[in-house]
C-alpha cells in the first residue's frame, strides 16, 4: 500500500443542493428576518403598548373633567321662623314633592283672579294672564265657556265683584280639592247688590317646570286640569247679612 495515499488531504464531499438554497434573493431575505425581524416584532409590541396607554389616559383626562364639573358643595334650604327656630330642612339640589300648602294656595288664587271683576283693566287682564299659567286640560274649556258668557270688562262697566275664600282649599281626593268662596257684588258708588257662597271641585296635576319662563310664572308646577263650580244651595253670605237688615 502506498504510504503517500495515506498522508493525502482528502477533499470535502460536495453539499447536496435543496434547491433553494442557492437562491440568492431568499438566502438574503433569511438572513435580513433574522438580523432585523426581533426588532420589527419588537417595535410594534411597544406602539401597541403605547397606543393602549394613550387609550387609558385619555379616559383618566375625561373623568378628571367630568369630575372637576360636578358641584362639591351641597346647597340646603333652611326654614327660619321670625323667632329664630328652625322649621324645615330640605336639600336644595334635588327635587321635592310640591307641598300640599303650596298646591292649596295656588288654587285659592286660580278662584279669586277668575271670578273677582274690578274696575281696573288693567289688572283684570293681569288676572286673566296670571290665570292661564295654571290650567291645562278640560278646565280650559271651562274657563272659555265662562268668559265668553260673563265677559269681565262688560261687567265691570255696571258692578264690581269681590271674592273671599272661605279657608284653604279641601283635599277629596289625592288630586283633586274643593274650596268655597264669598262673592259679593256691589255696584260702583259701594252698594251691595248680591252676595253668595260658592263651591267648586278642582282636580290638579303637577308638572315640575322645566324651564326659566314656566318656573317664573308656575314655580309649583301645579296645573287644574278639571273644574266645576256652583252655587251652594241654602247657604247665605256672612257678609251679607249687615247690608240686609
Amino acid at each position: 500500500m502506498n504510504t503517500m495515499s495515506i498522508f493525502k488531504k482528502k477533499s470535502p464531499a460536495p453539499v447536496q443542493s435543496t434547491g433553494l438554497g442557492n437562491n440568492p434573493y431568499i438566502n438574503a431575505r433569511e438572513e435580513w428576518l433574522e438580523r432585523y425581524g426581533s426588532y420589527i416584532s419588537r417595535a410594534t409590541q411597544w406602539r401597541m403598548a403605547a397606543f393602549l396607554c394613550l387609550i387609558l389616559t385619555a379616559i383618566s383626562i375625561t373623568g378628571n373633567v367630568i369630575q372637576a364639573r360636578q358641584v362639591k358643595t351641597v346647597p340646603y334650604i333652611i326654614e327660619v321662623d321670625n323667632l329664630g327656630t328652625l322649621g324645615a330642612v330640605a336639600r336644595a339640589d334635588r327635587a321635592s314633592s310640591t307641598p300640599k300648602r303650596l298646591i292649596q294656595a295656588s288654587i285659592a288664587t286660580c278662584i279669586s283672579d277668575w271670578r273677582t271683576v274690578t274696575a281696573d283693566v288693567e289688572l283684570q287682564r293681569k288676572m286673566i294672564e296670571r290665570l292661564s299659567f295654571f290650567m291645562a286640560g278640560s278646565a280650559k274649556g271651562v274657563l272659555r265657556e265662562w268668559y265668553e258668557a260673563n265677559n269681565p270688562f262688560e261687567i265691570a262697566k255696571n258692578k264690581l265683584v269681590h271674592v273671599e275664600i272661605k279657608g284653604l282649599p279641601l283635599p277629596v281626593s289625592p288630586n283633586s280639592y274643593r274650596v268655597e268662596w264669598v262673592e259679593t257684588v256691589r255696584s260702583h258708588a259701594g252698594v251691595l247688590l248680591d252676595s253668595h257662597v260658592y263651591e267648586a271641585t278642582a282636580t290638579v296635576q303637577i308638572s315640575p317646570p322645566m324651564v326659566d319662563a314656566v318656573l317664573l310664572r308656575n314655580p309649583g308646577g301645579v296645573y287644574i286640569t278639571a273644574l266645576s263650580a256652583g252655587k251652594v244651595v241654602g247657604a247665605a253670605a256672612a257678609s251679607a247679612k249687615p247690608d240686609a237688615q
